[in-house]
């Protein structure tokens, strides 16, 4: 028996933000913790996927990795990365017939390697998942830290790796099971809150002279459903928009400002560049409110690696305040990264230790919220 994604869709619960891409007939889950769980009652089930590597200078090939998980249990039963092309995979096999709950969890980023459910083979029936206990929503918005970037990385590591990439290990992961809440992440490494106030500016890497990173702000991001894969695909404007209704969340959690940080800082400390990165998160908490409603907590927060802009980020939430009557709003810086108790990860960012520290902060911050 072989379904599609699309015929399948009735019996499978997404989390995460989704996207259909005609071209590839895939339902593609790119955002980090994005995937999948489904009931199954049989002996073998198969997944027939299409998988896109992404390179950036300086990195190897990344390739998407998930960690697959059996009947609620905490611990993967595996965890496997998929190639790029289209490939079958085998999610579960066994000689008699048993009946199982699998859920498929995105570890990697999006912008580390995208993958997309072409279809789902199977010997045996698909069952109908028990209903959906009422639970706490969280949404994640962030950069590389939100990802949970180099955080099962050696701190020697020169080269970055998406297999050690494990956003189940990030604080987001973390806080999220400590509050037993379903959860949401959409975060890309590198990426700032908004970018320069002249748009044609662009920075240089080191080593790199012909390279400029590309132009990515969440601003400009937050609303679509996957904005980078359909960048990616070739298309350059009229974006597919996220349908907001999907996921209500009770808070949404920001932590941006530390790629404006560095950009600020590249491009020569010019405090002009401090006060628009403060106007636009003004504007951006405008933005998120708008598209969630006037029920969830919005938290602004920065850290581990950078607090320069922590002081803006106070005063564009109190301007906020002031400007919308809106008093759904806090600030939480989290503790710095502490290299000789807690270590580093990969490439100066946090390691796994130091994400569970900071995922404990946050859900007893969040506890008094939601």
């Amino acid at each position: 028996m072989q379904l599609s994604a699309q015929d399948c869709n009735s019996w499978l619960r997404w989390s995460g933000r989704t996207f259909y891409d005609k071209t590839h007939d895939a339902v593609f889950f790119n955002w980090t913790c994005s995937g999948f769980s489904l009931r199954f009652s049989g002996t073998r089930l198969e997944m027939n996927a299409v998988a896109f590597s992404e390179t950036y200078p300086g990195e190897a090939d990344s390739l998407p990795w998930f960690a697959l998980f059996l009947d609620g249990k905490h611990e993967p039963e595996r965890i496997f990365c998929l190639q790029a092309g289209q490939q079958t995979v085998t999610l579960f096999e066994s000689a008699s017939k048993e009946t199982h709950t699998l859920k498929l969890v995105k570890r990697s980023e999006g912008s580390k390697g995208r993958a997309g459910l072409r279809s789902l083979s199977l010997d045996g029936e698909l069952l109908e998942l028990p209903a959906e206990q009422c639970r706490r929503r969280i949404e994640f918005v962030g950069d590389s830290i939100t990802c949970g970037f180099g955080n099962e990385m050696p701190p020697e590591a020169a080269q970055f790796s998406a297999e050690q990439e494990n956003g189940l290990l990030s604080y987001g992961g973390v806080a999220a099971v400590l509050l037993d809440a379903e959860y949401q992440m959409i975060c890309v490494s590198g990426i700032p809150l908004c970018w320069a106030r002249d748009e044609n500016y662009r920075m240089t890497l080191p080593g790199v002279p012909d390279f400029h990173p590309p132009v990515r702000t969440m601003e400009g991001y937050y609303a679509f459903a996957d904005r980078f894969h359909e960048e990616r695909e070739g298309k350059t404007d009229d974006f597919s928009r996220w349908d907001f209704s999907r996921f209500v969340p009770d808070v949404v959690v920001i932590n941006l400002g530390t790629n404006d940080a560095f950009r600020i800082r590249v491009s020569g400390n010019d405090p002009a560049e401090v006060a628009h990165f403060q106007a636009r998160y003004v504007a951006f908490l405008e933005q998120v409110r708008a598209l969630n409603g006037d029920q969830a907590w919005l938290v602004c927060t920065l850290g581990s690696m950078d607090y320069f802009l922590y002081d803006n980020i106070e005063k564009a939430a109190a301007e906020y305040r002031v400007k919308t009557g809106d008093e759904r709003v806090v600030c939480y810086k989290f503790g710095a990264i502490d290299p000789w108790g807690e270590g580093m990860g990969g490439l100066g960012h946090p390691n796994a230790k130091t994400q569970l520290r900071m995922g404990k902060e946050l859900a007893t911050l969040l506890e008094t919220l939601i």
